[in-house]
């Protein structure tokens, strides 16, 4: 059975910086991953290729999206080895410092302040640029901004995706040829139906690549089933590789599990593992969130949104409120199932429609349960999940005036049914286990050798796309461990937080 001295569950933003600090600190870490490995030329070529798009082993489908469908949320997220990054649109943004004033931040620590520099490292190893050209469909969001006098009008999104030569590779630009050869952005928009250039930088071209060169080992096809502590503090993680059938079971021992399986993957975990886990926090499954999103659709018949990345442009309307240009690429999309304008040619759909996607600060929050097997969702505050926001839809009006067509809302809003690519929390960190379900160095209450360091840990709405700030917070709670065979110098967990010197990982690539 073998002992690992860590073993991350995940390999998405989380996992992938606790693979790869911790295999730097000296631990011989294992990240074991459900999905599978891919490469730039695997992906979709168009996305009415479901089987390599959706997750669905039963049908033989490994693709890079989970999508699951509950009476009060429909949750869209990443699967293979890289996590969400593969399925992301590779946008950058820090949120607010409103956002770390809010009561669901533990007071306790200076968010702004002790982020500040795991932010700076985390847009250096995702190799945070500005987009550098504007399009047709960004001009149009740049008129509907004047229309309504948005202060600060339209703004370039900070993306994680190589501006080199299009479609040509050249040697590793990022890590002084330790990273794999990077080929240039073809601006073709269909970043999230996984990059087949090789140009968004997902986490297998940077953390998870410099994590195996520094000793770490990746298996994907594994599934976590159950967590049971032993009582000398260590782990037994029941696992199932492999798909269908063939699916072979095994035990694994660890001294260190950190789990990254996702907002929703982390929760099921914890909420199916509680058997074993009677001091777990009764705050498992709280907080959920869905960053409140919307979308629309607008498109007319005369227009091309252009060339370019997923999401290119943004603007504030109000300044709770961020607006982001999409697209979808040429050609033809499932997406015009749920918000095609009559009229508009099935294949014209991507080319013609802009995506206009909200997210909103606002505090509501969902509660996960576990039930037959099942992970089910309830109503966790009095205001509930949005299916639309009003200033939101505002700006879709205006938009569709300025290219000369109409808005259209998804399905779901007809259904109330709100939808989510960034589902937050449900495992949030905080000092008191009361409330929270892990301290604020990560560790899960009562069991200081369970972690979480992916968007589980998130306690509130961030307004932004979440990607660089569930980095971030995985780059300071990985800080904050010692080397292998070091003291460990983070307080017992009946003890106040402190504040723990920076460790120069300013300078790690």
């Amino acid at each position: 059975m073998g002992s690992h001295d860590v073993l991350v569950v995940g390999s998405g933003f989380g996992g992938s910086v606790a693979a790869l600090r911790l295999a730097e600190k000296g631990y011989r870490v294992t990240v074991v991953e459900a999905g599978r490995r891919w490469r730039p030329k695997d992906f979709a070529a168009s996305p009415w290729q479901a089987h390599r798009l959706l997750w669905a082993p039963w049908l033989g489908w490994r693709g890079i999206a989970h999508l699951r469908v509950r009476r009060r949320l429909t949750v869209l997220s990443g699967i293979g080895v890289g996590g969400g990054s593969l399925v992301y649109a590779g946008v950058h943004y820090r949120p607010d410092a409103t956002v770390f004033r809010a009561a669901c931040w533990d007071p306790a620590l200076d968010w702004e302040g002790e982020l500040a520099p795991h932010y700076a490292l985390a847009e250096r190893i995702l190799g945070t640029t500005a987009v550098p050209r504007q399009t047709a469909g960004d001009d149009a969001l740049r008129q509907a901004a004047d229309a309504l006098g948005v202060p600060g009008g339209v703004h370039a999104t900070r993306v994680g995706i190589h501006f080199g030569p299009p479609g040509r590779a050249v040697p590793d630009p990022f890590f002084d040829g330790r990273g794999p050869a990077r080929a240039g952005c073809s601006e073709c928009g269909r970043c999230t139906l996984g990059c087949r250039v090789g140009a968004k930088n997902s986490l297998d071209h940077n953390y998870l690549h410099l994590a195996e060169q520094a000793g770490a080992d990746i298996r994907p096809l594994t599934e976590v089933r159950t967590l049971v502590p032993q009582p000398d503090g260590t782990w037994r993680v029941h696992t199932r590789h492999g798909t269908g059938i063939a699916r072979r079971r095994a035990v694994l021992a660890a001294h260190q599990v950190v789990l990254a399986a996702g907002a929703w993957g982390t929760a099921e975990l914890l909420h199916r593992s509680r058997p074993y886990l009677p001091k777990l926090s009764p705050a498992l499954g709280t907080r959920t969130r869905t960053n409140r999103e919307v979308f629309a659709a607008v498109s007319a018949e005369g227009f091309d949104v252009g060339p370019g990345v997923a999401i290119s442009s943004a603007l504030r309307p109000i300044p709770d409120l961020l607006v982001q240009l999409c697209r979808l690429g040429p050609g033809s999309h499932p997406a015009a199932l749920l918000a095609r304008p009559a009229g508009l040619p099935w294949r014209d759909f991507g080319r013609r429609t802009a995506i206009l996607f909200a997210m909103e600060q606002g505090d509501s929050h969902l509660t996960s349960r576990y039930r037959r097997g099942r992970l089910t969702l309830h109503p966790g505050s009095p205001q509930p999940e949005p299916v639309r926001l009003a200033t939101a839809e505002t700006v879709a009006r205006h938009y569709a005036q300025h290219i000369g067509g109409r808005a259209a809302l998804l399905w779901s809003t007809a259904l109330g049914l709100p939808v989510t690519a960034h589902l937050l929390g449900g495992c949030p960190i905080g000092s008191d286990p009361a409330n929270s379900v892990a301290d604020l160095y990560h560790r899960i209450h009562d069991y200081p050798t369970l972690h979480i360091t992916d968007a589980s840990a998130v306690p509130g709405n961030l307004g932004v796309n979440p990607a660089l700030t569930v980095t971030a917070m995985a780059e300071r709670a990985c800080a904050a461990w010692p080397a292998a065979g070091h003291p460990d110098q983070r307080p017992a967990q009946s003890e106040p937080y402190q504040r723990l010197p920076l460790a120069k990982t300013e300078d790690a690539p």
